[in-house]
């Protein structure tokens, strides 16, 4: 009983892990990132890897004229 509880808590703070990466990113702000939550709630890791590999690090740019 106490190992099954240890597996399903280890992965349910893996499913959770990425939702608070982009949730706590400054990465993104308002809309855009409520929308990257509701596509790593929905695919979890592969939202998260696509995230981070979409968005500049910097977040977005201002162009300058």
């Amino acid at each position: 009983m106490t190992d099954e509880l240890m597996l399903l808590m280890g992965a349910l703070c893996l499913y959770l892990l990425p939702i608070g990466l982009v949730a706590g990113s400054k990465r993104t702000r308002g809309h855009e990132k409520n929308g990257w939550l509701i596509g790593t709630l929905l695919f979890s890791w592969v939202a998260l890897i696509l995230y981070f590999s979409m968005i500049p690090k910097g977040g977005k740019q201002k162009k300058h004229r």
